[in-house]
């Protein structure tokens, strides 16, 4: 076994969990799978963004070029080189040999041999039957769910637009139910968190023939879910319910939201505003916003929190100072007691 083929590893192999102080909720053991284009090992990980990336074991950095290094950090991956250590990690999809790669960067090229080389091998030896042939890395790095329904329903916030696997008041929460062990029944849909708004289709997505076609018939502009605030947005691209969103729980099952693309998704463009989704108080009264609902502000800055907390509460900056001040008066305290 060659030393690239020891780097790849099977990660199946592994029996990882996640520490107390990772910034993710999907549990290591449950983020093993493989590809189902080429039936490569891979591990999932929550990216910086909300979405999740496939990622091969650790590679020496100075081997891989800039644009293919990421990192994790607290569970977390990052795009670049972790600066406190001297190996790095590739997305699966950039060396996927189910995968053309028209402009594969030369340090990479025995990385996606190796790879081909066990693809064919499995299949060969009837191990391994591939799901299809994609045609872009992008399939391979946010592969859609397994079960969808036959309305899907596009979310949007500011320019990110991410579709689901059914229609909004079908989305079911992923954490695990901490009294039956098995997923969460509740939804996450709530109508006062959003409104239909059209959205403006990326004309860089919608390309060939297939996506002139699209363009032509929404004229570049489809109808999405459009969430209220950023608070929101992160409790629906988690797909949590609301008792579920600050829980530690971890994710029964994968996040099943994936970004939007026109040509994958056009058998759920709608072009018509879709109707019975109106807010459970809507009124003819203006309403005046006048900041987050039972938000409390630092009893000693502007900063405020929406979290239920004590009277007197301090933000994490006023709170440090606060500390600070303590360390000092004691100090000056303890020298005057010990003249």
């Amino acid at each position: 076994m060659t030393r690239l083929e020891r780097i790849l590893g099977d990660p199946m192999t592994r029996n990882l969990y996640l520490h107390r102080s990772n910034q993710t909720k999907m549990l290591r053991r449950d983020a093993k799978a493989r590809c189902k284009f080429c039936g490569t090992s891979i591990e999932f990980f929550d990216r910086y963004d909300g979405t999740r990336i496939p990622l091969t074991p650790e590679f020496p950095a100075d081997s891989v070029p800039p644009r293919l290094r990421w990192h994790v950090d607290c569970g977390v991956a990052f795009p670049g080189r972790d600066p406190r250590a001297a190996y790095c990690r590739i997305p699966h999809p950039a060396v996927c040999p189910a995968v053309d790669h028209p402009d594969l960067p030369d340090q990479v090229v025995d990385v996606v041999r190796v790879l081909a080389r066990r693809m064919n091998q499995a299949i060969s030896n009837g191990e391994f039957v591939p799901y299809e042939e994609p045609s872009t890395e992008q399939e391979v790095e946010h592969p859609g769910p397994e079960q969808t329904e036959q309305v899907r329903h596009i979310v949007a916030y500011y320019g990110v637009l991410r579709i689901g696997p059914c229609a909004i008041e079908d989305l079911q929460c992923i954490a695990e139910d901490q009294r039956t062990g098995e997923r969460c029944e509740d939804g996450v849909y709530n109508a006062d968190q959003g409104r239909w708004e059209e959205v403006d289709i990326d004309p860089q997505q919608a390309t060939g023939r297939q996506g002139q076609l699209v363009l032509d018939v929404t004229q570049g502009r489809v109808w999405a879910w459009h969430l209220v605030d950023f608070h929101v947005a992160r409790r629906w691209w988690s797909q949590r319910c609301e008792a579920h969103f600050e829980s530690s729980r971890p994710d029964a099952v994968s996040n099943e939201f994936v970004p939007f693309h026109p040509v994958r998704h056009d058998a759920y463009l709608l072009t018509e505003r879709p109707h019975g989704y109106e807010p459970q108080n809507a009124s003819n009264k203006i309403v005046i916003h006048e900041g987050p609902k039972g938000s409390t502000k630092c009893a000693r800055c502007t900063n405020s929190t929406g979290r239920a907390v004590e009277e007197g509460w301090l933000c994490w900056q006023c709170e440090r100072a606060e500390q600070r001040r303590a360390r000092v008066h004691r100090r000056w305290a303890n020298a005057q007691l010990g003249r």
